[in-house]
């Protein structure tokens, strides 16, 4: 093997360009590595100083000092030919490295004749990107590069390499006599810089030699440094030149992408790493089709993420398959594990043992297969369930019927009125589904309510020997809500804005009905996110939101008051969190959780929840008539001596102990199938699907649609794809 000339190209950048080369100095061997800094004519005269000063101490680093501004592929280039007999390790100067990487990535350059070019893993360099592919990412778990680089040099060897279309040139080695065959960056072509790595490897393609990406090495690269803001405008530019040059390019990234050869180096690598982890460690399981459910398990794993480290169980194939993925920084990572329930249960468990998990907490059972419901005794660990919904009563989340209008659970025919909406499973009663739903409901150490309200409809079927009420945790990070005021100015219409994705049960087709009504009147009616169907232009839809851009969003809006018109009793609806942070006045139903949330809040109207199209007309009118909100309707007021309001504060993790685990080569040898789902693209039927989608978003095609009956729709949706909508209309 030949000696190496880690090449470093120096711009601006002063911190990240001193931790650079510290870095290096402290985790290099000088008996076969030098550094060759080329200070590409800095405009920072404190990085010029340190340059110097440190070349001047230090015989294994040798300084270049552009007079002009050559850019990087002339400065690359110029520190590459430096010495013509030594390798060159590609350093950008916002790089951090630890360990032994040099000695992995010179190691990997001779495995085999034929490589070309190596990048490691790191946080961020697109297809080499750890833990999420194509990001920039965090260092996962809070660990540090050293940490990080120890435990990838642990796992893999030289041997573990996946080829790629291209390196990525912020951390990439070039063997001396590759070098010579493909040449330099070119210059003439690519100007200052950008492309020019993935042009080098391109080139080195056509020759035959190989680019790999090594899996036993892990460096930190901050990125954005070298351009600064000329940096997009660079990305455009390259991308142009190599779509000329190499018109398969793009595709061959593409499909090195979908096809994704080193996910199972990252996925073993996250739960290796989590494993190892002396925290507090939570099973949370839910159903896939995202909404409040999901945005809870999310907000618990951001509110605990200095705490405890979180996995997340979703379905995958109802009923048969699912997906185990980490949670990290409060967020939760793209790569994760499949595993068939009814095949695989052993292994998942013993999976879970090795993760060192040492409590399970249900958010929903929808789509799961049963016998997950045993996994906390099979883990000896505590679990509790939070209930979201209805399902669990008689398998309708709503408790609406065919005509997604609640049902009260004192009505004569209640679960035939439910089944006509969300129809059981074949032979089985709405009994034998309850007392199905018994062992997990009366085996949680906690059952968790987010309202009184649903507490209160629950326990009407159910016996649960330690009910918690609290609501979510998002009310006391809100505290205290400021003061809401009513200021409907006199030269423009009154805006009132519907938030969230509008179901029938959430009121879709009633907000539609008053809005056409009133179209000729001075209001406006708008949807901050949409609706099963498209709606009529006589409501603004402003499409789907992120929740981070939520509060920018309404405030851009600027409505006088927002509307509610939900149809069943909501457990929770973060949605009118969103009012109460930003102070608006609300128009909500005295039907679930809303009561208890706005009963002593003023500017807050509670009304009938089954108010029929002409009240709720008659009811904006007045609005608009007496420019004032008008008092409530008649409601009982609740007594909230339920609610603990300490409880995510004080008591949710006070059964959860910190353990550490070890996944044993053993299982993870068992592995091997469960890195990628079976279909992981949407099928010939779903991409139909996702078309129909669309063009229902049109409001004449939407009218059209709505004269079917809702029961035909979703037999038609099923009939294309078992998967939530946003699953297939996201791809």
């Amino acid at each position: 093997m030949k000696k190496v000339d880690i090449v470093i190209p120096i711009y601006d950048g002063y911190e990240e360009t001193r931790s650079c080369l510290l870095s290096v100095l402290h985790s290099v061997d000088f008996e076969w590595a030098r550094i060759i800094l080329v200070n590409d004519c800095s405009p920072n005269p404190r990085i010029s100083e340190y340059l110097r000063e440190l070349s001047g101490k230090n015989d294994a680093i040798v300084l270049h000092e552009n007079t002009t501004n050559l850019g990087f592929v002339a400065t690359a280039n110029r520190g590459m030919a430096h010495d013509t007999e030594r390798d060159v390790l590609l350093l950008n100067s916002d790089v951090e490295v630890a360990g032994d990487w040099l000695v992995k990535l010179r190691e990997a350059a001779y495995f085999e004749p034929l490589i070309g070019s190596i990048t490691p893993f790191s946080n961020n360099a697109t297809i080499c990107s750890f833990p999420n592919l194509c990001e920039d990412n965090r260092l996962v778990f809070g660990l540090s590069v050293a940490e990080l680089n120890r435990y990838f040099a642990e796992t893999y060897t030289a041997e573990d390499t996946v080829e790629v279309p291209t390196g990525v040139g912020f951390c990439m080695y070039v063997r001396r006599d590759c070098l010579d065959k493909v040449g330099y960056f070119d210059l003439e072509t690519f100007g200052k810089g950008y492309g020019e790595e993935n042009d080098w490897c391109q080139r080195a393609a056509k020759l035959g030699l190989k680019n790999v990406h090594l899996a036993n090495c892990f460096v930190y690269h901050k990125g954005g440094v070298s351009f600064g803001a000329e940096h997009n405008p660079r990305i455009t530019r390259a991308q142009e030149i190599l779509d000329a040059k190499y018109p398969r390019y793009h595709s061959d990234v593409q499909s090195f992408i979908a096809a994704d050869a080193a996910r199972s180096f990252r996925v073993r690598a996250i739960f290796g790493l989590f494993a190892q982890q002396e925290k507090r460690k939570v099973l949370l399981i839910t159903h896939k089709l995202g909404g409040g459910a999901q945005q809870h398990v999310d907000e618990l794993a951001s509110l605990y993420e200095d705490e405890v480290l979180f996995v997340q169980i979703t379905p995958d194939k109802d009923g048969e398959s699912i997906v185990l993925s980490c949670f990290d920084n409060g967020k939760r990572l793209k790569d994760g594990l499949f595993f068939n329930v009814e095949a695989e249960y052993e292994l998942l468990q013993q999976f879970l043992l090795e993760l060192g998990i040492g409590h399970v907490h249900f958010h929903h059972a929808m789509g799961l297969h049963p016998r997950l419901w045993g996994l906390a005794s099979n883990l000896e660990c505590s679990y509790d369930l939070t209930v979201h919904d209805y399902y669990i009563i008689n398998g309708n989340p709503t408790l609406t019927d065919e005509q997604a209008h609640f049902v009260s659970e004192e009505a004569a025919y209640f679960d035939a009125q439910c089944a006509g909406h969300y129809p059981l499973p074949p032979e089985v009663s709405a009994h034998q589904w309850r007392e199905n739903q018994k062992l997990l409901v009366e085996g949680a150490d906690r059952v968790i309510f987010p309202s009184q309200d649903c507490f209160l409809r629950f326990r009407k079927f159910f016996d649960m020997s330690n009910p918690i009420v609290a609501w979510h945790p998002d009310y006391q990070s809100s505290q205290p809500y400021p003061e809401p005021s009513w200021a409907f100015p006199l030269d423009r219409p009154l805006k009132v804005l519907v938030l969230g994705a509008l179901s029938r049960e959430k009121g879709a087709d009633q907000l539609e009905a008053v809005a056409a009504a009133l179209r000729n009147e001075k209001i406006e009616f708008h949807l901050l996110g949409y609706a099963y169907r498209g709606l009529s232009q006589s409501v603004v839809t402003h499409g789907p939101y992120d929740n981070k851009q939520v509060y920018a969003l309404v405030e851009e809006i600027q409505p006088d008051v927002v509307w509610y018109p939900a149809l069943w009793p909501e457990s929770y609806s973060y949605t009118l969190s969103i009012a109460l942070h930003c102070g608006l006045p609300v128009v909500v139903p005295n039907i679930g959780a809303f009561v208890e949330r706005v009963q002593d809040r003023p500017l807050s109207v509670i009304c009938k929840w089954n108010s029929s199209e002409d009240e709720w007309t008659s009811f904006w009118i007045k609005v608009l008539t007496d420019r004032a909100l008008p008092e409530s309707f008649q409601f009982e007021k609740l007594n909230l001596e339920l609610l603990d309001t300490g409880f995510y504060g004080e008591r949710y993790l006070q059964q959860v102990f910190a353990k550490k685990g070890e996944l044993t080569a053993n299982t993870m040898g068992n592995l091997q199938n469960n890195y990628h789902a079976h279909t992981q693209a949407l099928t010939r039927s779903e991409r139909i699907l996702a078309v129909l989608w669309k063009i229902s978003r049109s409001p004449l095609i939407a009218r059209l649609i709505s004269l079917i009956p809702f029961r035909v729709q979703r037999a038609i949706k099923r009939r294309f794809s078992s998967k939530p909508m946003h699953d297939i209309v996201g791809n």
